[in-house]
């Protein structure tokens, strides 16, 4: 029986193949990581419906870019340091207004209700959120959401320990005075 090739083999072998042209082996690339992206930018970007959009410019600057991996990190390190700066581009770039698409109908059962309920939820989360530096952003979304390890946060990064545990204590502080400003009915 023969044994498999640990991911990091296949990875190199891709990288290098795509890295000279072989569109093949990017698209391999591209499949084999394209839901860590998309699970990342997601949690990043919020619940819009452009999340589309933002994997496929990662994996856009992913293309352009790939030349340049030296290997000094693993490549899903590197990707997601690629991906967080797309993600975070797009943040900035994005307008900040309240889409009414997601409004859906009045008519609904006691578990849709409770699913809209999570579904808004969220989308206040993500709202207050945006008023946050996307620094602290991310480092709530790792440390809060992903349940990441600060350490692990601050090696994915590149950012110093007491930095990330700065920034998460700071998004938590943003956050809290955010929601009580609304349970008050002000503007936060």
């Amino acid at each position: 029986m023969a044994q498999t090739e640990p991911q990091f083999d296949v990875d190199a072998t891709l990288i290098t193949r795509a890295a000279a042209g072989d569109r093949v082996a990017f698209r391999q690339l591209y499949e084999r990581h394209v839901g860590y992206v998309a699970h990342h930018v997601g949690r990043l970007v919020g619940p819009r419906g452009d999340l589309e959009d933002v994997v496929q410019e990662v994996f856009v600057q992913v293309h352009r870019c790939l030349a340049d991996y030296r290997g000094d990190c693993t490549f899903t390190t590197w990707l997601y340091r690629v991906s967080r700066n797309v993600a975070i581009d797009h943040l900035r770039r994005r307008k900040k207004t309240v889409s009414l698409d997601d409004w859906r109908p009045l008519r609904q059962s006691g578990s849709s209700w409770r699913r809209l309920e999570a579904r808004d939820q969220l989308r206040g989360l993500y709202a207050a959120m945006e008023k946050m530096p996307l620094d602290h952003r991310e480092a709530f979304v790792l440390y809060e959401i992903e349940g990441m390890k600060l350490r692990e946060i601050a090696d994915l990064t590149g950012d110093p320990l007491n930095t990330v545990a700065s920034r998460v204590r700071r998004a938590r502080q943003d956050l809290r005075e955010v929601l009580e400003a609304t349970q008050r009915g002000e503007r936060p």
